[in-house]
């Protein structure tokens, strides 16, 4: 590839300095808006595929916990196997969040915000792109293949909070690196916010350490100034030290750090293994991990180490995990459409000025600005989006075919047993079931491998396996119809059929 010159990158986060042309609608509010209509109010979305992960109701349950109680759990108070085990409060403030949503509107609360969060993570990645002085229509789409990538995690989740904070910090960056601005110093705060919202904060203190490495690396070249290396060493310091702003202090690094040295139960979570390239989302981040890593050679070298590393270091991580695929199409996504345009800007120049190419790069300069500012119109649209958006849109509870809440109202004695089900339907009955139910175990990474592996064994109908539920004193089991635990259980005399449905099937210890 040859030698390409970077684009200016513009003014970003600024409105304009005269007049009150801010307060006219910008195309990007109508950009934001669009995101959301077409994420979840077109048909075959809708605004309940944010509650198809029973993680949510999980986070409800502990919001309730911290509310009812006014404090943080000091140990476990959902699980009857894990008695007195310390409570780690890794993600209490989306807990309270959730909570007090569905205490004010319900569920239709909590995946509105959540929608809003994906849709202005997606408006950042566009006004990011821009701010590379990126082509507007080459923007446009990428923007839009990276929503698509992301479809795979939009779950009311807390990694939401996340990859908008990592979205946010990428714009902030991005119009640093043009020219040293104060909003770089909001970095401390977000990470600090975002430390209490969702472990994967760490990920921003990885990205910081890469760039403030790639520039060292720059220095040395000759690229870039020692003054820029000490800045975003300084702001990573500065991060680092926001983080510690949590209910465990210095605490919270290190059980980040046991969790991923305890790779023998992230191996066993399907989030946790690597892409396979089969659904649509990860066809979308293969295209974007291909540019990338071709964009990091060509990056590297011309010894532009900080962005080639950010894609290199990035990318692998996506490799090594499906969780880690939305982290790399938040980074590399406006790189890519940075480098790509200037492959595009450099061919227009030389072509015909009535040609269609130099008629549509044209039309990107003269459109950009309009597009890379927001307006208070935006909150009078989302008030349209709640008034205007009919009730029958809007989730009032979990999907009865996805979770059991069939069962669950027939049989509110679930709440003493001592049940097993799955983690996504124990997820579920600590939120039907709030301060009563205890479970088997949930969709937490702290019942230990060994427990983990026999359940697993459980649930893939491994003979000899309900052992486990013997060992713990489980003595109800609520499992999917056509599950192989199904299938043990009506074979074992120990156990006796109770109910059925299309769903679900309830079984109890025969006496």
């Amino acid at each position: 590839m040859s030698s390409v010159q970077t684009p200016p990158v513009p003014a970003g986060l600024s409105f304009p300095r005269s007049g009150f042309g801010w307060l006219t609608p910008s195309l990007c509010d109508l950009f934001f808006l669009a995101v959301i209509a077409w994420s979840f109010m077109t048909a075959g979305t809708g605004w309940s595929r944010l509650l198809w992960d029973g993680d949510t109701a999980l986070h409800i349950a502990i919001g309730e916990n911290i509310l009812e109680h006014r404090a943080i759990p000091v140990t476990d108070p959902f699980s009857f196997t894990m008695p007195n085990t310390p409570w780690s409060p890794w993600e209490w403030g989306t807990g309270v969040m959730f909570a007090e949503l569905n205490r004010t509107f319900g569920l239709k609360g909590i995946a509105f915000v959540c929608g809003v969060v994906i849709a202005a993570l997606i408006a950042i990645l566009f006004r990011t792109m821009l701010a590379y002085g990126a082509d507007l229509f080459l923007s446009l789409m990428l923007a839009l293949m990276a929503s698509n990538a992301l479809s795979l995690h939009y779950h009311a989740r807390p990694h939401l909070f996340t990859l908008l904070a990592l979205g946010l910090a990428g714009w902030i960056i991005a119009l640093d690196r043009a020219r040293p601005t104060w909003k770089i110093w909001l970095l401390p705060p977000i990470t600090a916010i975002a430390a209490n919202l969702h472990p994967g904060f760490a990920i921003l203190l990885v990205y910081l350490g890469v760039l403030a490495a790639g520039t060292g690396l720059e220095w040395l070249a000759g690229n870039a100034s020692r003054s820029t290396v000490a800045r975003y060493s300084a702001v990573l310091g500065a991060c680092m030290v926001g983080a510690l702003i949590n209910p465990q202090g210095f605490g919270l690094y290190t059980e980040i750090l046991s969790a991923f040295r305890g790779r023998g139960m992230t191996d066993l979570l399907q989030e946790w293994q690597a892409p396979t390239f089969r659904s649509t989302p990860q066809v979308y981040f293969m295209l974007f991990l291909l540019g990338g890593v071709a964009i990091a050679g060509m990056l590297i070298s011309h010894k532009r180490f900080a962005d080639g590393m950010l894609l290199i270091a990035f990318g692998y991580l996506s490799l090594t995990a499906v969780r880690h695929i939305t982290v790399f199409v938040v980074l590399a996504a406006p790189i890519i459409a940075r480098e790509l345009s200037a492959y595009w800007q450099a061919w227009v120049a030389g072509r015909p000025r009535g040609s269609v190419e130099r008629i549509l790069e044209d039309l990107s300069s003269q459109r950009r600005a309009s597009f890379n500012r927001n307006s208070p119109w935006v909150v009078v649209g989302l008030a349209a989006i709640v008034v205007l958006t009919p009730a029958s849109a809007w989730p009032v509870g979990f999907d009865p075919e996805m979770f059991p809440s069939a069962m669950a109202a027939r049989h509110p004695e679930l709440a003493s047993a001592r049940l097993f089900t799955t983690d996504q339907w124990a997820d579920y009955l600590l939120y039907a079931n709030p301060g009563r139910q205890k479970v088997f175990y949930d969709d937490r990474l702290f019942y230990g491998e060994k427990m983990y592996r026999a359940v697993v064994d459980l649930l893939n109908g491994k003979p000899g396996s309900t052992a486990v539920l013997d060992q713990y004193r489980a003595d109800t089991v609520l499992i999917e119809t056509a599950s192989s635990v199904a299938a043990l259980l009506k074979d074992d005399a120990r156990w006796k059929m109770v109910d059925q449905d299309k769903t679900a099937v309830l079984f109890r210890r025969a006496e």
